[in-house]
């Protein structure tokens, strides 16, 4: 789990691709200075963008403008799941588009020939990548990476206004600096009184706000960290339940047992067990 997210660009390409294609049920609340933009192929998933949720499923894509605070969650449906992550680095945004810091990329248009010609482009660099020799695949997906932005620019490129974006950059400044917060003292036994303190809040007015902005609840949000943490100790290491449960924050073994059967419908123990299996 990341409060902010450094974009490394893929080999040989100005930008990053990731392809997905595992059971990750959820991807916690993140920011970056990258423009992300994600293609679903098939499956599903509840994306939460600076508080506001959109469902995306197959065929559909939703573009994340720089830092903007997101995440994603009910993704499904398991390892049939399959998407296309573009995360394109500010400085390649500023040589394509002088003075970008002055736009935003939609999501949607009303010109259905429009938003086909973006869902070609994204399909076209997906089947690319994940069919073609590597080097053939570079050429392929950086030729249609370029008309990709030459559409968008054209045809879903808006002015900021100035007055809007200004209270949404102020909300989401003060966001990014409790989640911050969260994801540096996840292992220690918070309450929304302690942190609403930190930061100089009431406890109704954290409350208010943080699940105004994120979508959730601030403690709801707290768990999800700790669940990240847990999971990512789970897959990659041998160490005992009892030990990840108590490193990621949980009180105990039960509360993490628990947490996790209501995300993941299994014990963490047997959600292992299935893993090494296959």
């Amino acid at each position: 789990m990341y409060k902010h997210e450094v974009v490394v660009a893929t080999k040989g390409l100005p930008f990053k691709v990731i392809i997905h294609k595992h059971s990750v049920i959820q991807i916690v609340r993140h920011w970056h200075r990258s423009v992300e933009i994600n293609f679903t192929i098939h499956g599903d998933g509840d994306y939460f963008v600076s508080g506001k949720k959109t469902h995306i499923s197959d065929g559909e894509f939703i573009v994340i403008n720089s830092n903007e605070v997101h995440g994603v969650e009910n993704i499904g449906p398991g390892d049939k799941r399959r998407s296309l992550t573009l995360l394109i680095p500010w400085d390649v945004l500023e040589k394509l588009k002088p003075n970008f810091d002055q736009y935003l990329i939609l999501s949607q248009s009303s010109n259905p020939t429009d938003m086909a010609k973006i869902k070609n482009e994204l399909n076209a660099i997906y089947q690319a990548w994940t069919t073609l020799p590597e080097e053939t695949a570079h050429l392929e997906v950086l030729g249609h990476f370029y008309l990709l932005m030459s559409e968008l620019f054209q045809r879903f490129l808006v002015k900021k206004n100035n007055l809007l974006y200004y209270k949404s950059e102020k909300s989401q400044s003060k966001v990014k600096k409790i989640i911050g917060y969260l994801d540096e003292h996840y292992q220690e036994n918070l309450s929304l009184d302690i942190v609403a303190s930190n930061f100089g809040f009431s406890r109704g007015y954290m409350a208010r706000f943080f699940k105004k902005e994120v979508g959730q609840g601030v403690m709801s949000y707290l768990q999800l960290i700790r669940l990240s943490h847990a999971y990512e100790q789970l897959i990659s290491s041998d160490k005992s339940i009892e030990y990840i449960a108590t490193s990621s924050g949980y009180p105990n073994t039960k509360s993490f047992e628990r947490t996790f059967k209501a995300v993941y419908k299994t014990a963490p123990n047997k959600y292992r067990k299935s893993l090494q299996g296959n």
